[in-house]
């Protein structure tokens, strides 16, 4: 069952991973993306909610297709749209 904080888990989660790829830190990701640091590290523990708008922008730093940090439901929604 999709709920909102296995959502906001999962898009940390992609988000974390990202990060990891990209040899980069929590640190550079706010400090590129504008998002204060307690914020973006609250979001990435999946305490707090991250918006589609910040998926775009986090997406945009990190070079990667916002797609890719999208909920599995989402990506599932859009693959059976699309087929």
């Amino acid at each position: 069952m999709v709920n909102q904080e296995s959502t906001t888990k999962q898009v940390a989660n992609k988000i974390a991973a990202a990060l990891e790829a990209a040899k980069r830190s929590v640190k550079w990701l706010s400090d590129q993306s504008g998002t204060p640091y307690v914020t973006l590290r609250r979001q990435l523990s999946g305490k707090a909610s991250i918006s589609i708008g910040q998926i775009a922008v986090y997406a945009d730093c990190l070079r990667v297709e916002p797609m890719s940090m999208l909920p599995d439901s989402f990506i599932a929604l859009a693959d059976k749209e699309a087929a």
